[in-house]
């Protein structure tokens, strides 16, 4: 095309390429420092080559598993970490990424994405940071082998259950023998 589209501000502006102000890059911080800080699980994830219909696809699944899945500006997410707990998040964004968090049941989280991952090679971890461990990508992708919440809930109750279903069986078997 002609020279003059590399410098027209208003070519530039009609295709999309406007520069974020300052007040617009401080109010991105904001909103990503009110849903990353609190965050249970955060797992950062290269998302290269994914398509459109991809990606609203995995953000279905991540919303299923009461989550969220942001595409980022490294460097406006590296500010809205600084001085949270979730902090060392800042080492793992480097180059294109997405951010999936969950103030909830990170296990569940993370087997949404490494099932989404099975079938779709180009969604990769990059790594994560659960319970205060910043997680490689192998790690990070191990959670999603963890139990739920949940799971976990009903193993414990089954447990504890299991001792007083004996002593019930126990106390009631000299009464059974008298009854036949």
């Amino acid at each position: 095309g002609p020279a003059w589209r590399s410098i027209s501000p208003r070519w530039k502006a009609s295709r999309g390429f406007e520069m974020l102000t300052r007040a617009q890059k401080q109010e991105q911080i904001d909103s990503l420092k009110g849903s990353l800080a609190p965050a249970e699980g955060v797992f950062v994830m290269d998302f290269t080559g994914l398509s459109v219909g991809e990606v609203t696809e995995l953000r279905r699944k991540v919303k299923e598993a009461s989550a969220d899945y942001l595409v980022v500006k490294n460097t406006l997410a590296k500010l809205a970490l600084a001085g949270s707990v979730n902090e060392p998040v800042k080492a793992l964004l480097d180059g294109p990424c997405a951010v999936a968090y969950t103030s909830a049941d990170a296990a569940a989280l993370a087997k949404a994405l490494a099932e989404f991952a099975k079938t779709h090679d180009k969604l990769k971890f990059r790594g994560g940071f659960v319970s205060g461990q910043l997680l490689d990508p192998k790690q990070a992708q191990q959670v999603a082998t963890l139990p739920s919440k949940p799971e976990l809930v009903a193993r414990l109750l089954f447990m504890l259950q299991s001792p007083m279903r004996r002593l019930v069986v126990a106390l009631n078997w000299p009464t059974r023998s008298l009854a036949v």
